[in-house]
């Protein structure tokens, strides 16, 4: 590949990274940036249509049982109409009884489209296809009834939905602290500024500027080369790869500049757009307010910052805001775009992406057959244990997830939570009881439950297997099939099958421990018990696993030896241990290998069968790593459980390979 060719493609390479991804990420804070102001303003407008009914209810003599329908419907109309004349705004205003399940009213204004606005008339029972507008208001009223038992003030919720035409906004019509309806008000924003064809030129300028670069510093190097003894020229293929770096380099030192600076703009327009529609609701709220003679508090000035504050996160003075949002979040974003558009150039540029597509070519039929599989892994496997290592290092939980990474990275807290914790007990002294939720108590009974299932599992499956593998033996076939059917029906089955054979008052357990003139045991109450519950149904389901391996194994042995031993007079102990077990050992070591993973990731049996009953105590660290993640919703912590429980079966496996290969050289 020549010089040119090759800087080039590094150039354009770097050049798509952060054209796409860069461009993605300010495109995207930009939205963001005006979705939040958008929903302030939203928000803003609701509460002060719901403060203007709430004075139009208190101001007439209206039934306490009853909203006042009429002059609801002309005080949301007279608010709809101040509130978006001479803008570009639409606003779509609902006003819902929820006692009484009645649309009071339905109001459209502006001449934006203002999606899903309800055509029929008003005021009227809620139809069947309106129910969701009943939900909203049953979760509003118990959120707002929450506040009150809480001796908060209320404080109105809200409901955003990611439409193209605006923002959804609810607040509560309450009155004396008896939630009666709600308002939802749909407003639509103005739309947003035309792109600047000034700033696209420019852009378009600067690639050409960068292209243009890239072919004078190859005809420079290409100048500079000077030919070998074979009277070829030398390559200049790092000072290639240099180059093309240098140049991703300003192209994204440019974007990382420019693209905080655009959201900062786009941050104070949308800002001081926001915090004019919240005045523009307050002024609204008063002209609707006026016809009605009720006393109103007007929703402007400090008062209207306040929703701007639960948006952005954080102060907004009047009267020249400046919005808060992420600009530090998209310079690291940016950042990290760099570094991406970086690698992938350097990986052009230095020559090993052409070296990849020498080797496709040379061996192409072979990848060809290998990338289906190579693409599964890396979506099956592969990405999803790196999200899950990614996870691991932030405190995500349920309430959390809409935040950045970087809000959420935490670092190696969570495996110093895991790992550090090494107070087994709890309470006072005197009264101090074992921590069954630690992680060392749930690692040791991992262990005892993984050995002893082991163990149990060679020691029935080799035992059968000899019986199995005597001549001359009769019904072996049935025997073998009958043996093998744990193995063969699905194992969530036999769990649950054995979860009933343990119950407490009915199991069949406990009637034979009955008809032996036993006390019934209370089986899932105790420790002990309750993991013997969980060994008994793994050790059904495991012997026939090794009963097959060893069976095969047995069946390749040469008779020829177990003649010979007889002949010199040794006995049965002394074949088995001389004979057997070392020409079982390569094909029992592998099996133990899988055994041990297996069992020590066993969730099935221990979920379906003990749930980890008493307390937690049976628990092991695949099962109380899934209760993290989805019974206390603690993402990041599970994750980090999850890497910890991977690395303890890599260390096993490590050891358990390098055993294996010492135990074979001394072969």
């Amino acid at each position: 590949m020549s010089l040119w060719n090759r800087l080039t493609a590094a150039v354009v390479t770097g050049l798509l990274i952060l054209a796409a991804l860069g461009g993605w990420l300010v495109t995207q804070a930009r939205d963001d940036v005006r979705a939040k102001a958008h929903a302030a303003s939203s928000l803003a407008a609701a509460n002060a249509l719901a403060a203007v009914l709430e004075a139009t209810y208190q101001a007439g003599e209206a039934d306490p049982a009853a909203m006042p329908d009429g002059r609801l419907s002309a005080a949301t109309e007279r608010f709809a109409e101040a509130l978006t004349q001479d803008t570009g705004n639409g606003l779509l205003a609902r006003v819902v009884d929820i006692e009484r399940r009645w649309l009071i009213t339905s109001v459209q204004a502006g001449s934006t489209d203002t999606g899903g606005a309800i055509k029929a008339e008003a005021p009227r029972a809620l139809q069947r296809d309106e129910k969701p507008l009943y939900d909203r208001g049953v979760a509003l009223r118990s959120n707002v009834l929450t506040n009150f038992e809480e001796d908060r003030s209320a404080r109105p919720t809200r409901e955003l939905k990611a439409w193209a035409t605006g923002a959804l906004a609810l607040a509560p019509l309450t009155v004396d602290g008896r939630v009666l309806g709600y308002v939802e008000v749909v407003l639509t924003p103005t739309p947003p500024p035309p792109p600047s064809l000034i700033g696209h030129a420019a852009l378009i300028g600067l690639v050409l500027l960068v292209l243009g670069l890239s072919y004078a510093a190859s005809r420079f190097l290409g100048r500079r080369e000077s030919p070998t003894a074979e009277g070829k020229p030398a390559k200049q293929g790092w000072q290639a790869g240099v180059v093309a770096l240098a140049l991703v380099a300003a192209l994204s030192a440019v974007l990382w500049t420019r693209g905080p600076a655009s959201i900062a703009r786009s941050e104070a327009r949308a800002t001081t757009e926001a915090v004019t529609l919240i005045e523009r609701a307050g002024l609204a709220a008063t002209a609707a307010e006026q016809e009605s003679g009720a006393g109103l508090a007007v929703l402007k000035g400090e008062a209207g910052t306040s929703y701007l504050t639960d948006a952005f996160g954080a102060s907004l003075p009047l009267p020249a805001p400046t919005g808060v949002s992420g600009q530090a979040d998209l310079s690291r974003s940016l950042l990290a775009s760099a570094g991406l558009a970086f690698a992938l150039a350097a990986f052009v540029g230095f020559g090993a992406a052409a070296a990849m597509a020498r080797g496709f070519s040379a061996h192409r039929t072979a990848y060809l057959f290998l990338i289906p599989a190579i693409l599964g892994m890396i979506l099956l496997s592969i990405f999803p244990f790196l999200y899950g290592v990614g996870l691991s290092f932030t405190d995500t939980t349920l309430f959390n997830q809409d935040k950045s990474f970087l809000e959420r990275f935490v670092g190696l807290a969570n495996y110093a939570d895991v790992l550090i914790d090494f107070d087994l007990y709890e309470g006072e002294v005197g009264s101090r009881v074992l921590d069954y939720t630690n992680f060392y108590w749930t690692l040791f009974m991992t262990v005892v439950w993984t050995v002893s299932n082991v163990v149990i599992g060679v020691s029935l499956g080799l035992g059968l297997a000899l019986l199995l593998n005597i001549k001359g033996l009769r019904g072996v076939g049935i025997y073998r099939t009958l043996l093998i059917l744990p193995w063969a029906l699905p194992n969530y089955i036999t769990a649950l099958t054995w979860k009933g054979i343990f119950h407490p008052q009915f199991g069949a357990a406990n009637e034979v421990i009955q008809a032996f003139g036993g006390d019934p045991v209370r089986w899932f109450d105790s420790v002990w018990p309750s993991f013997f519950t969980g060994l008994a149904t793994n050790g059904w389901l495991s012997f026939p696993f090794m009963m097959v391996v060893c069976l095969g194994a047995l069946q390749a042995v040469d008779e020829e030896m177990y003649e010979a031993a007889k002949l010199d007079g040794a006995g049965p102990w002394s074949r088995f241990r001389h004979i057997t077990l070392p020409s079982l050992q390569s094909t029992l070591m592998p099996a133990i290998v899988v055994s041990v993973v297996w069992t020590f990731n066993m969730f099935n049996v221990i979920y379906l069968v003990s749930a980890g009953q008493p307390g937690g105590a049976t628990e092991i660290l695949v099962t109380r790593a899934y209760k993290l993640a989805f019974e206390d919703y603690r993402y990041g912590y599970a994750a980090a459980y999850s890497v910890v429980i991977f690395l303890l079966l890599l260390v096993y496996g490590w050891a358990q390979v390098q055993a294996s290969l010492k135990a074979e050289a001394k072969r």
